[in-house]
């Protein structure tokens, strides 16, 4: 299966708009850094669950961050 580079951008750009609405201004987004990290190793590699999943898990991991700020 070929990469499929415009549906990546765009999952990519749903993750993060949720990560910039889900969490406060000025939080702390290094813990979502093992999340990035990973949906870029799976692009490269390019696996499309492993990509999808990464940024799932980015999106999950916001909403606990914001639910501990808050």
């Amino acid at each position: 299966m070929a990469w499929d580079t415009e549906a990546a951008a765009q999952r990519a750009q749903q993750a993060y708009r949720y990560v910039g609405r889900t969490l406060p201004r000025g939080a702390d987004y290094s813990t979502l850094d093992a999340h990035t990290d990973a949906a870029y190793e799976a692009e490269r590699a390019g696996d499309w669950p492993t990509y999808v999943e990464a940024l799932r898990e980015l999106m999950r991991a916001a909403k606990r961050q914001a639910g501990r700020a808050a």
